[in-house]
């Protein structure tokens, strides 16, 4: 009515857009190995590429299924921290999705094959800031980027050099 291009559904929205970062990288290794060690084995290699997981309960055995739940307590920079999620989508083999329960976050992989090469995309997305840390979205931002950044090079270098995930390396030995 003023002459002015004012967006008003996003003057009525709730909630801020969601912060995340988006990191992929190349793996030297067929897609059917990587999603394994990823997706498949999840529960015995994800504190291999995302240490600061300290603690991982799952809620069943494995393999790994939708609506599976896990309860994970991480440790950052001393600050501990506890949440649970569940296992939002299993698409063998180019795609294993968490979303939070407690927390509102969610993350993926995503496995694109190139000939014996295996592009990995990894998105982690905080869908809702507290209103006192919106000032700091941009920090946020750059922090989340970076731990993407961090655990798809974790990942590369672990695919990489052909290591096992603890329960083929468990079942071997007793063997």
């Amino acid at each position: 009515m003023l002459g002015l291009n004012v967006n008003l559904q996003g003057l009525r929205s709730d909630r801020p857009p969601a912060v995340g970062g988006v990191a992929r990288t190349v793996i030297s290794r067929p897609r059917d190995f990587a999603f394994d060690f990823v997706a498949r084995d999840f529960f015995a290699n994800y504190q291999r590429w995302c240490p600061q997981v300290v603690e991982l309960e799952p809620s069943g055995s494995a393999p790994v299924r939708v609506g599976m739940t896990a309860r994970q307590v991480t440790m950052e920079r001393g600050i501990r921290s506890e949440s649970t999620f569940a296992i939002a989508a299993v698409e063998r083999p180019s795609l294993l999705a968490l979303e939070g329960i407690s927390e509102p976050f969610s993350s993926s992989y995503a496995f694109e094959c190139e000939s014996q090469e295996t592009t990995l995309i990894f998105t982690f997305e905080l869908r809702e800031i507290e209103l006192s840390m919106r000032p700091f979205v941009k920090l946020i931002r750059a922090a989340l980027q970076d731990g993407a950044e961090q655990i798809v090079e974790n990942l590369r270098a672990l695919i990489e050099t052909g290591a096992t995930s603890a329960e083929t390396a468990g079942a071997s030995r007793s063997n």
